[in-house]
């Protein structure tokens, strides 16, 4: 067995899962839009078995196969056969990470990103350069001399920087108190999205939820399992784990908008 693929060999149930019947690639972006078998789902899995039997190593066009993957879990929910793509994809990213090394670039574009999208108090100091990248957007002359990765970010840069002042610390239920629950407000989620967790906490509240949502919350490690860093995600969900251990008070549920599935 190839070791750079230790970890993954335990998963090689979930892999026989998979009968490559083409169910999945209708629903993969990036196989719809580069037409190749192995930016599929399916042509991903056959590409972590040969890593497991020996016949390929983690290499540029390996990796560069599964970088095209946005993790959108579009092939679950299209797979008659039940197959469980994430944590495949997830192990197999991981394993990148540790056997891998990336170009230089690549690597501090990559270190640069995940100093800033996991913390809330980094990513707010984003807001004023994102307002002028929404502005930059518009000489389209002048976008097309910046380099390629720093022109994608700037066509996705969202057009409304700040989403809102989030959910308060606490929201009572109103009227008869029938469930107590925490509220996870998420890294990107707060900055970005933050109306999205008021109106929960809102909708919560109408239901009769007292609504807890803690304050110095972080990420919960989402990005940087989905990017191989297993380490860091680890780290991660400790630290939210922790978060809502201190609470005063038992919740009877924890609710997120932030999650994939």
């Amino acid at each position: 067995m190839n070791p750079e693929f230790a970890t993954l060999a335990a998963l090689e149930p979930l892999m026989d899962k998979c009968v490559h019947c083409g169910f999945c690639l209708a629903t993969c972006p990036s196989y719809i839009l580069l037409g190749q078998e192995m930016a599929s789902p399916r042509g991903r899995i056959y590409l972590m078995r040969a890593g497991v039997e020996s016949r390929v190593n983690i290499g540029p066009a390996f990796v560069g196969h599964f970088d095209t993957c946005l993790g959108c879990m579009a092939c679950e929910t299209a797979c008659p056969s039940g197959v469980r793509y994430a944590p495949l994809v997830e192990h197999t990213r991981a394993a990148i990470e540790h056997h891998h090394e990336r170009p230089f670039l690549d690597r501090l574009f990559r270190r640069l990103l995940f100093s800033v999208l996991p913390y809330p108090a980094r990513l707010r100091l984003l807001l004023f350069p994102l307002t002028g990248a929404h502005l930059l957007r518009r000489f389209q002359q002048l976008t097309a001399l910046l380099p390629p990765r720093l022109r994608n970010l700037v066509a996705l840069a969202p057009d409304v920087p700040a989403g809102g002042a989030g959910a308060p610390a606490f929201t009572p239920a109103r009227g008869p108190k029938r469930r107590s629950v925490a509220l996870v407000t998420g890294c990107v989620q707060s900055v970005f999205f933050g109306n999205v967790n008021a109106a929960t906490a809102r909708v919560l509240s109408a239901e009769g939820c007292d609504v807890v949502a803690p304050a110095g919350q972080g990420c919960c490690g989402a990005l940087a399992l989905h990017s191989g860093q297993d380490k860091d995600a680890r780290a991660f969900a400790r630290q939210l784990i922790a978060t809502f251990e201190a609470l005063p008070q038992p919740v009877d549920e924890i609710v997120v908008n932030a999650a994939r599935r």
